[in-house]
């Protein structure tokens, strides 16, 4: 079962062309990201611009960038569209 906030962004990447799994982080030194990641998918300049024009920041609030993907694959430490933690 997954936490509705991670459903909601989930639905929301969907919706704007990105298959994912998103993981809200809510403590520790990684608090207030999201993680996302999809283990088939490639960690493209094309994908990092369609996040970055959504509105994401990297881990650091900087702008996402080329090796902002974890090997090559999608799996990234965001911020962004908090907005999506609280039902409404």
């Amino acid at each position: 079962m997954m936490r509705p906030e991670n459903q909601r962004m989930k639905t929301y990447l969907r919706d704007h062309g990105i298959a994912a799994q998103p993981h809200y982080i809510w403590t520790g030194s990684l608090k207030g990201l999201w993680r996302l990641w999809h283990p088939h998918t490639l960690w493209t300049e094309a994908l990092c611009a369609h996040l970055t024009t959504l509105g994401f920041l990297g881990y650091d609030r900087r702008p996402l960038g080329r090796y902002s993907g974890n090997g090559g694959r999608f799996s990234v430490f965001v911020y962004g569209h908090n907005e999506l933690l609280e039902e409404g």
